[in-house]
């Protein structure tokens, strides 16, 4: 009686032991998952930004904890701004169906968030850089001059904050020095060829994304 309970005890042992090393090599698997989907997902978006199904690994384990194991949440919160970004400034989501005010409005929060707790510098200038982007391309209704004129300063505001946050970010300076040129005294009419030409970031509006996982 005594062997066989000892038998069956390296039985449930050697069961739960191949368990977990199965379950180990599953969770390195996803793990690596993420990494390659990251990186290659990175580089399609650098060269299509409204690539569709972007940064979704294939992984296994249920609830993902190799996710949160390597803390994916903050590096995606990011990239989904800049998609979003993207999303508004073409006026349409492949994955979603959303009207232009509705994508805008997306997009602004995902940045807003993004300008309040991204964890870098970088993220966070470039935050305040898009949002600038995003307010000074927004369509004036009836190209109403008092309102556009609303629309510059709320725009050059975030450019503002953007180089205050990192006084490296070069395209929040060049969006700057637009806006000051187009409110100068004697520009003319401030119409929405006037407000066109903004930069986003280099590499096609890609900003930081980071160096993935």
């Amino acid at each position: 009686m005594i062997r066989r309970l000892r038998r069956h005890r390296f039985l449930v042992l050697a069961l739960v032991c191949a368990l977990l090393a199965a379950a180990l090599a599953l969770f390195a698997a996803d793990a690596a998952s993420w990494r390659s989907t990251v990186s290659r997902d990175d580089l399609r978006f650098r060269a299509l930004p409204t690539h569709k199904g972007l940064w979704h690994p294939p992984t296994v384990l249920p609830a993902d904890p190799a996710s949160k194991a390597i803390g994916t949440s903050s590096t995606m919160a990011w990239r989904r701004a800049l998609q979003a970004f993207w999303y508004a400034r073409i006026g349409s989501d492949p994955e979603v169906r959303m009207d232009a005010p509705t994508l805008r409005a997306h997009a602004q929060d995902a940045l807003l968030a993004q300008l309040a707790g991204a964890p870098t510098v970088q993220q966070r200038s470039t935050a305040a850089n898009l949002l600038g982007v995003l307010v000074v391309t927004t369509p004036a209704p009836g190209n109403d001059q008092d309102l556009i004129v609303q629309i510059l300063k709320r725009a050059a505001n975030y450019f503002q904050q953007s180089i205050a946050i990192d006084p490296a970010n070069l395209d929040a300076k060049q969006n700057l020095e637009l806006v000051l040129r187009i409110t100068r005294p004697g520009k003319g009419h401030l119409g929405k060829d006037a407000r066109s030409g903004y930069g986003f970031g280099r590499g096609q509006g890609a900003g930081q994304l980071g160096n993935g996982y």
